[in-house]
This record gives structure tokens, sequence and C-alpha cells, in this order.
């Protein structure tokens, strides 16, 4: 029966991940597949773990099942951050990354020093294979680690629900479960049984939950939501380019508009010689005056506005971005009308110039 259940954990976990990754957009942060990835590591350790046969491939096993143990609960506060649309220093995320890290590391040598764990031995009890072990000094530190995350989740989660009028309490309903039961699992739980591991099931709750709020976090990110509805719009194009004019990448629209790019390869020039003066000039233009000038470019029938911007990387300008917007509907109007004044102003003059001559008749 326990085997039983770690196998059905796993799969059901394995069936969450297999549904994010068909679901996923192309502008969801990596954090996301995060979740999934560091929760499907232990499933399958645990199943490991339980079929082991002595006590070095259970140990190596179990230095695997840390990695869910020592990232899982930073994974979670990220998560939660991103939902309360909260952002954090550099040097604060380094140092959240580097805690749980320096855990992960004590966990590896377990077998080599008796720092993390004094010592270690496997039992077979119902079934399956049981790790026995003695906690050394250090250990009581992943302890610290999940109470400080804990808490610092709780605490974001309040602030979410009182602070950020933007933020869906639906979604921070959700994640608020999804801690709770991880609390119920990681301390109650083995005073209900220690027969079975309750993180297992643990996991595949924060699986689940995350799956049901995924697609609402997205929706709440509104600029992720501009690009890409521009982008599958298919009405403006991006190609991006360095400090040296070296050609970077361009969407597919761009490469659409100019097939001359769609070849060109990454950290060259871009190889038209006619498109290279051409943005060359104007990238020169726009580092002289740091003015965005729209330039209209003719192409096959077509007229598009292309103008030159800062390409940026977070806050730092990495170098330059031009936009290219199909605009030809637009300019092909604007000449019509201006036909249309211009014939106006032809017929006007000409009976202008009939009234003045009845009149002159007239006088003679």
């Amino acid at each position: 029966m326990v085997l039983s259940y770690y196998i059905v954990v796993c799969v059901l976990s394995l069936i969450c991940c297999m549904f994010f990754f068909w679901n996923k957009r192309n502008y969801y942060p990596v954090l996301y597949a995060m979740v999934f990835v560091v929760s499907i590591i232990p499933q399958f350790c645990y199943v490991l773990l339980a079929i082991s046969n002595d006590v070095g491939e259970a140990v190596t096993i179990n230095k695997f099942l840390y990695l869910g143990g020592s990232f899982l609960p930073l994974i979670g506060l990220m998560l939660v951050l991103s939902i309360c649309q909260i952002k954090v220093p550099k040097i604060v995320r380094f140092v959240m990354f580097l805690f749980p890290s320096a855990i992960y590391g004590l966990s590896l040598t377990v077998g080599h020093w008796d720092l993390y764990y004094k010592s270690v031995d496997i039992v077979h009890r119902n079934g399956v294979t049981v790790l026995v072990k003695e906690y050394g000094p250090l250990h009581t530190l992943f302890y610290v680690q999940i109470i400080v995350f804990l808490i610092a989740t709780i605490i974001v989660l309040l602030i979410g629900w009182f602070k950020k009028p933007n933020v869906s309490k639906r979604d921070l309903a959700i994640a608020s479960f999804m801690q709770i039961f991880s609390i119920f699992a990681f301390f109650l739980g083995r005073l209900i049984t220690k027969e079975i591991e309750w993180m297992a099931l643990g996991n595949l709750v924060d699986e689940i939950g995350f799956l049901l709020i995924m697609n609402h976090i997205s929706l709440y990110r509104v600029e992720d939501m501009v690009i890409s509805s521009i982008q599958n719009e298919g009405k403006v194009g991006y190609i991006a380019m360095d400090f040296e004019k070296h050609y970077l990448s361009a969407t597919d629209t761009a490469k659409r508009f100019l097939p001359e790019i769609a070849s060109n390869r990454a950290d060259n020039v871009i190889e038209n010689e006619a498109l290279r003066d051409m943005f060359s000039k104007w990238i020169d233009e726009f580092s002289k005056d740091n003015l965005e000038v729209k330039h209209v470019y003719h192409k096959d029938k077509r007229i598009f506005l292309i103008h030159v911007g800062d390409l940026y990387d977070g806050t730092d300008i990495r170098g330059y971005l031009l936009v290219i917007t199909d605009d030809t509907e637009r300019q092909e109007h604007l000449e019509d009308i201006e036909r249309y004044n211009m014939t106006l102003n032809q017929e006007l003059m000409a009976k202008s110039k009939l009234i003045k001559e009845l009149k002159e008749s007239q006088k003679s």
C-alpha cells in the first residue's frame, strides 16, 4: 500500500507537469516551469527510495530528494511574490537563493561528514525501504530555512490580501491553502503516521494549486498580455541589434516584413547592404539626437514605419530595438485624401478662372 501511494502520487504529479508544459505560454517566466521541475524530481525519488536495496543507493536518492526540500520553499515564496506583483531587489533575491543552496550543499555531505547526518541506515517496513537517520548539529538549519520562508510567504500573502487591490483574492486563497497544506504535511503529518512521507502529497497539492492559478497570474500581467497580443496580431515586428550594430534577433513578423534578414546570423552585421546602410544611418541619428523618429520605408508596394529605440534588459540598455509597423493602409488613405484635396483645389481654381473670365466678358 505504501509503495502504491508513492507511485500514484508520482503519476499524478507527472500528469500535472505534462499538462503545464502543454498549456505553457511563451511569456511565462522560468519560475513557473521550475515549480513543476523541482516538484517532479522528488516524486520520482520517493518511489526510487522505496524500492532501493542498499544504504549507498538510498543515500544518493535522498540527496536528490533534498532538491525539493531545499528549493521548493523558495520557489513558493517567489511564486507568491509574482502573484502579488511585488518586486524585490537583486541583492535580496541573491541572498534568498544562497540560503537554500547552502542547505542543499550541506545535504551532499551525508556519508562523508557527520555535520548534517550523524549516521544513516535503512530498514524494510510495510514493503518499502525506509531511511533511518540520526541528524547532525547543522540539520537544524534546514528547519530554520523552512520556517523563515514560510513566515515570509505568509507575510507576502497578507500584504497581497490587504494592500494589493489588483491582485485576485481567488488566487491568494488558493496559494494560502497550498501553504497551509505544506505546514500540515511537514509538521503535523508525521504526528498522524510516519509510515508515509506526507511531503510527497504536499508537493502534488502545490502543483495542482498552481495549475489552477497560472492562467490567472498571466492575465494580471498586462505588459505580457499586450506583448503577446501584438505579436499574435502580426502587425508589428521587432529587430534587436547590439551597440556595434550587429544583428541579434528578430520576430517572425519582422522577418515576414523584411525577408532579407530571415537568414541573417546572430552577432553578425546585416548581410543586405541596403538595409545595413539604412539601419546604420538611423541608429547614428538616434544615438546623436536621442530622438525616436519614425522613418517611412517603401518595399514592394507596402509602406512601413520604422523607428529606433533602446533595447532594454531589465533596467539596463543593451543595444537598439527597431520597431517595424505595416502602415500601408493608413499611408494609402492619406494619399487618397491628398489626391482628393489636389483634385478639389484644381476644380476650385478652374471655377474661379471661369468666373473671372465671365465677369471680364460682361464688362466688355
